[in-house]
């Protein structure tokens, strides 16, 4: 009996001094510091995180959060893994300061190893930009501008042109932007979200944004207008302008272009690329000039005006006053041109279709000898136009509108 109780005792022994070189083994395997810590995605009270998880299976993980970098630190979640996802963060906008600290269990205790390092995390804004703005434009830029929103650290706005497929992204760090080394003449959707960006550059992007459609750059320099109409007796032109796509209007000038020194006499801004444009002085027998600029307005409505036009130079088509049969062929006299340094005659034997330039001249009457190659005939109809050109440097511009001309005939009778 004493030999077996000795032997119990001797197998207590052993079994007590295993516990504690257990407990021993355990003390010394104590985890290690946890590192890699990151943010990963965010929401509006979340945040998602990852580090690098310890070797040790059995270690787990305490997730601690401070709203200052100073503050005190508090257990928040605890996870098992190198990933953690926390919720339920009382704010929207906000930062929040992590540590992540690993422990194992030691019985009802928890034995704990370093303490990371700290990361600043954020929330996502959970408001929109409100009254977004275009302020201003260039040819190549637009400018914006919003009220700002709270827990905002700065702002992401995407555009894209019209009838691109892909959006640009870009940050501001205030209220406003401007959006530079755009298309020119072109129109852009624009969105603009506010974010939180942490220390370590991760950004939180709320999911409400403000959005602007049809934001124009300003027109670039208009293409030369057409005089496509001539009511001289209404005292009034039609002038066509050539469209442009991010303009919201254009504008007018008519200047005189029979004097030495020319003058500005009528302007017209309007909404529409064709415009009617009625002066009195049309109804007399001089040159004109006009140009045109397109313009684009911001939110404000402020005309943002694009460059100038070349000019373009129209005059009433002179009236042929007299054609008479003569001798030598057809005597053709027409009204002056006040500001013309050139005419041109045309002559045809139908009234629609056929006309031939006959002469060229800076006189008001001519004597034309021939139809072409061919005498004329007696009997037979013949029409006749002149149109006024008149000289800029070195170049002679036709004042005649793009809408048609009038003819006049004569029968001729051969004398």
């Amino acid at each position: 009996m004493r030999k077996i109780w000795n032997r119990a005792g001797k197998y207590a022994i052993v079994l007590m001094f295993a516990v504690f070189l257990g407990m021993g083994i355990r003390a010394e395997a104590a985890p290690g510091q946890v590192t890699g810590l990151k943010q990963t995605n965010a929401g509006t009270n979340s945040v998602n995180i990852t580090f690098q998880a310890l070797v040790d299976n059995d270690v787990r993980y305490e997730i601690r959060l401070s709203d200052s970098p100073t503050g005190t630190f508090k257990e928040w979640s605890v996870c098992s893994g190198g990933e953690d996802y926390l919720y339920n963060l009382p704010n929207a906008g906000s930062s929040y300061y992590l540590q992540v600290v690993p422990f194992i269990r030691n019985g009802l205790q928890r034995e704990y190893g370093p303490v990371s390092e700290t990361i600043e995390v954020v929330t996502a804004p959970n408001a929109k930009p409100e009254n977004l703005k275009h302020t201003s434009s260039t040819e190549t830029s637009i400018s914006l501008s919003w009220n700002p929103v709270a827990g905002a650290s700065g702002y992401q706005i995407r555009y894209k042109a019209g009838a691109a497929s892909e959006y640009t992204e870009t940050y501001s760090e205030q209220n406003q932007a401007v959006l530079n080394q755009l298309a020119p003449n072109e129109e852009y959707y624009v969105d603009v979200y506010p974010i939180r960006k942490s220390s370590a550059g991760f950004i939180a992007a709320g999911k409400s944004e403000a959005t602007l459609y049809g934001v124009p750059v300003v027109p670039g320099k208009a293409k030369k207008p057409s005089c496509a109409a001539y009511w001289q007796a209404l005292g009034q032109i039609r002038s066509d302008a050539v469209s442009i796509k991010s303009a919201d209007g254009y504008k007018w000038e008519i200047w005189s272009a029979y004097q030495k020194k020319d003058k500005k006499l009528k302007t017209k801004t309007q909404g529409s690329d064709v415009a009617f444009i009625s002066y009195n002085g049309f109804k007399k027998y001089n040159f004109f000039k006009m140009r045109v600029r397109g313009y684009c307005t911001n939110s404000d409505g402020t005309k943002l005006e694009g460059k100038w036009s070349d000019w373009t130079y129209f005059c009433p088509q002179p009236d042929v006053i007299k054609l008479k049969s003569v001798k030598s062929g057809i005597s053709v006299k027409w009204n002056t041109i006040k500001g013309a340094d050139r005419y041109e005659v045309y002559v045809s034997n139908k009234a629609k279709s056929g006309y031939k330039k006959c002469a060229t001249t800076n006189k008001t009457t001519i004597t034309v000898k021939k139809f072409g190659k061919s005498s004329f005939k007696s009997g037979k109809k013949y029409y006749f136009y002149v149109t006024a050109y008149n000289k800029v440097g070195k170049k002679m511009y036709s004042g005649m509108a793009e809408g048609g001309v009038d003819a006049w005939y004569i029968t001729y009778k051969k004398k």
